[in-house]
């Protein structure tokens, strides 16, 4: 019994052996492969074939350690002594059946299909996705949406979900959460043909809205889903509340490159360029590789768990300010490998590249930035995501804006009490 995962489209049959292991049960402890699509969501059961996980077990303890240079630690990738001692408790101590019971007893799990997006996308075919949607038992909590980046899943909220979908204090407002696996991550197969950009992507989860039957929410972007929000917010503006975003992205024009050649920008200014820059020039070759060549890389990749645990753990090292447990870098890269890895980093394909982040018109849509910096592994990074409030002004109605000291990247697992504090004050 497989999961319908388009996992012939990826690899050669000998390639993907074992990954046909996988499976993937609804709560009725049917397999997918033996259910019929349904355009209504139907409960789903977070259920990996141990056989999968036995096997990835044993390639963790076959891995072959890298021999070390006399170099600054993380000078040419994370730390061979590190990746070792990972490996090693990934072979003898982890246990992938506690964490899986963990996030089936925490939330509410769904899987349904919604119909082909058109468009770019190459195929008529139907998509399928799974997705948290936790209801609060408030009649006036307000819908919101959350949508990803690589390298996250629908986890990446596991910290806020529940406090934002039933606050303690009655006065702060209520949400019932959707936060879906983006196509290729997690649990939603990946698409089966290319061509699955922003617009089309966000009119998948417009989709899934609709079948939940919400017309109006709040909608929540950060990395590759604030490409889908770029397009989501022009497609479908009358149904968005507002748009919550910890990654508004806004790159110098010819003006701002000409004043800061003259240096004649501001103190804010200068900061955020030179941190832009530096991201660009020296910690951004992963996405250029994702971009282009994205199957060739993942044949490595999903040859070796170890091996693309730290790939992923190199970018989530620079941009954040998280000190990963063993058993979080494990369960991240599991959330990953599980579909295989082709899926997921072969989205900068479809959405990467500089003018995707940013609007190129302004937007009417109310706009909340947040922003998170102090990166502590990186000092030229500390200022990456501060994009002074008038740049974003120049095409963002901001309703609410705050700038945080420390965060990082995935400000929701590092700092989930702000960024629930700030989604309530911006809706209150």
């Amino acid at each position: 019994m497989e999961l319908p995962l388009a996992l012939s489209d990826m690899f050669t049959k000998t390639a993907i052996l074992p990954l046909l292991s996988l499976l993937a049960t609804m709560s009725t402890g049917h397999p997918l492969s033996d259910s019929a699509p349904s355009s209504q969501p139907k409960p789903y059961t977070i259920n990996v074939d141990p056989e999968f996980i036995e096997e990835t077990r044993i390639r963790a303890s076959q891995f072959r350690q890298t021999e070390p240079i006399d170099a600054p630690a993380w000078f040419d990738g994370p730390p061979t002594s590190k990746i070792n001692d990972v490996a090693k408790y990934w072979a003898e101590d982890y246990d992938w059946s506690k964490v899986q019971d963990g996030i089936n007893k925490n939330f509410s799990h769904f899987y349904t299909t919604v119909p082909s997006p058109g468009g770019n996308y190459g195929s008529n075919e139907s998509l399928d996705l799974h997705f948290i949607h936790q209801r609060s038992n408030r009649d006036d909590a307000i819908p919101i949406l959350f949508l990803h980046g690589w390298p996250s899943t629908s986890l990446e909220w596991e910290k806020i979900i529940l406090p934002l979908t039933n606050p303690e204090d009655d006065s702060q407002p209520a949400f019932h959460v959707v936060a879906p696996d983006i196509p290729g991550f997690g649990f939603s197969p990946a698409p089966k043909a290319p061509g699955l950009g922003g617009a089309e992507h966000a009119t998948v989860f417009a989709s899934l809205m609709e079948q939940l039957g919400y017309d109006r929410y709040v909608l929540y972007s950060t990395d590759l889903g604030t490409v889908v929000a770029m397009s989501y917010i022009v497609d479908y503006a009358p149904r968005i509340i507002n748009h919550v975003t910890d990654f508004y992205m806004v790159f110098p024009t010819d003006a701002d490159t000409a004043r800061y050649a003259a240096n004649k920008t501001t103190p804010e200014e200068t900061v955020y360029i030179n941190s832009i820059n530096s991201f660009l020039t020296n910690h951004s070759a992963y996405s250029a590789i994702h971009s282009t060549l994205p199957l060739s890389l993942a044949y490595a990749l999903n040859d070796s768990p170890v091996g693309f645990l730290a790939w992923r753990y190199q970018l989530a090292w620079s941009v954040s300010d998280v000190d990963y447990t063993f058993d979080e870098l494990i369960t991240d890269t599991l959330m990953l490998y599980i579909p295989g890895v082709y899926g997921n980093i072969r989205s900068y394909k479809e959405l990467f590249g500089l003018d995707s982040f940013a609007p190129k018109v302004p937007f009417t849509v109310p706009t909340t930035v947040l922003q998170f910096g102090g990166n502590s592994h990186y000092a030229e990074l500390a200022n990456f995501n501060y994009v002074p409030k008038d740049w974003v002004e120049r095409t963002a109605k901001v309703t609410y804006f705050k700038r945080h000291e420390k965060g990082g990247h995935f400000p929701a697992l590092s700092q989930p009490q702000w960024v629930i504090d700030d989604i309530r004050a911006a809706l209150a």
